[in-house]
């Protein structure tokens, strides 16, 4: 439905003429439909996907790009939160193996949300963050998104196509 809906594009390569979707029409939801009344929040639990939540919520997996385009998430590798088990595969891929606990920086222990730099006489009142709790920290914070109601879907839907044609 996704892809269907979108509307098509010509490109002149060379001397052949491409005709593909056009994948960079982007919309989102509407004034009625983005409120609080027709969201509602969920926590995303260990190895859900898009498609499993849309079946679970919605009785189908192919309601699973509302679930994206509702929480403006183009990328699932870099928006969607990793797996537990993939998460140090993924801080070693990225700090260097053996790296997942070196210090990625220092925060204050009464307020965890300012960084701070190291200071030596001021040790009782920072702590360091590895560079693990440091990606936890951000794989955490994609457990929040919003689902539309289900009684929004067909109406979303509608919408969803009528905007691709203009």
């Amino acid at each position: 439905m996704f892809f269907k809906a979108m509307p098509k594009i010509t490109y002149k390569v060379d001397e052949k003429t491409i005709v593909t979707k056009d994948i960079f029409r982007r919309v989102g939801l509407d004034r009625q439909i983005n409120n609080r009344l027709a969201l509602e929040s969920h926590y995303i639990k260990n190895g859900e996907t898009p498609d499993i939540i849309s079946n679970n919520v919605y009785g189908s997996s192919k309601y699973h790009w509302i679930i994206l385009v509702v929480n403006d998430i183009v990328d699932t590798y870099e928006e969607w939160p990793k797996r537990d088990e993939e998460l140090l595969d993924f801080v070693e891929s990225k700090y260097g193996t053996g790296n997942a606990n070196f210090t990625h920086h220092y925060r204050l222990i009464a307020n965890k949300d300012i960084t701070v730099d190291y200071d030596p006489s001021k040790i009782s009142e920072i702590e360091p963050v590895t560079n693990y709790n440091y990606e936890l920290d951000i794989n955490q914070s994609k457990r929040q998104i919003f689902l539309l109601k289900p009684e929004y879907i067909s109406r979303f839907i509608a919408n969803y196509k009528k905007l691709m044609v203009v």
